[in-house]
């Protein structure tokens, strides 16, 4: 199978997904292979190996693209008598650890005051836009002049909109750093920053903060800019086309009060 994984790549370079999408397919495959070395496969082998994730309470969702990322791989391989159901996920009725505004506030303080200026308007960016983290390559000098710009993900395209209180200071931010072209926000070695290196400074910055860190990671501001869209304008539609959904079902949950707003209104109850 080890020949196959190599081709495996090989197919899904040439099917336009996202490096990062590619590299979860692929490391999910590795790790069924890993699971069945010695084994024949069968579809009991893969009931198996999704009995063996269920028993290291891995959460649904994280079972559920395992097996799926295994079924598009047995697919390739022209296993089909292998692949196995998914289980029905019922969505999320709450959002957990959500950002509160002082959360954001104290961040965005604490950024500055440490002379974290490039992490600081990354924040801005992602909560004002409400993009993912990985499509922040797109946050580009020519999309703050426009005020748009279009990106690619999940294999459809989607308008991006930049607000002018954001579009305005992020022009001097690059006329500060001679940024004239291509994306805003760069790494080290002078390309895209990567999610791993924001992920961690996001961290590093929470605990300069005093933020509980399982608060702060990229996508938690895309979650932030969406219950602050939907409080100040309760358009679940609109807000599903800015966040790129294509199911508005996925949307409904920020039009739902936070787990800890249901758990507040409880204690009040009790009282």
């Amino acid at each position: 199978m080890k020949e196959e994984l190599k081709n495996y790549r090989l197919y899904l370079e040439e099917t336009e997904l996202s490096q990062s999408t590619i590299q979860t397919y692929i490391r999910n495959a590795e790790n069924f292979l890993h699971f069945t070395t010695g084994q024949t496969i069968t579809k009991a082998t893969v009931l198996s190996y999704r009995k063996s994730l269920i028993l290291k309470n891995y959460k649904a969702s994280t079972i559920n693209l395992n097996i799926i990322s295994v079924n598009k791989f047995l697919r390739f391989c022209k296993r089909n008598d292998c692949i196995i159901k998914v289980k029905k996920q019922q969505y999320a009725q709450s959002l957990q650890n959500v950002l509160e505004q002082t959360d954001y506030h104290a961040l965005l303080y604490c950024a500055s005051k440490n002379h974290q200026e490039k992490y600081f308007w990354i924040m801005k960016t992602l909560a004002k836009t409400g993009i993912r983290i990985s499509e922040l390559r797109y946050i580009t000098v020519e999309a703050i002049s426009n005020g748009t710009t279009q990106v690619y993900n999940k294999g459809k395209y989607r308008d991006i909109y930049i607000p002018k209180t954001l579009a305005e200071p992020l022009q001097k931010y690059c006329s500060d750093r001679l940024i004239k072209t291509g994306s805003v926000f760069l790494g080290s070695r002078g390309t895209p920053i990567s999610r791993t290196a924001v992920w961690k400074k996001l961290k590093h910055i929470a605990a300069m903060a005093g933020i509980d860190s399982s608060k702060v990671y990229p996508h938690n501001f895309r979650h932030f800019f969406a219950l602050s869209y939907m409080e100040r304008y309760g358009n679940i539609f609109e807000l599903a086309d800015i966040l790129g959904h294509s199911n508005v079902e996925i949307t409904r949950i920020y039009s739902k009060s936070t787990a800890e707003q249901k758990r507040h209104r409880l204690d009040i109850l009790g009282e």
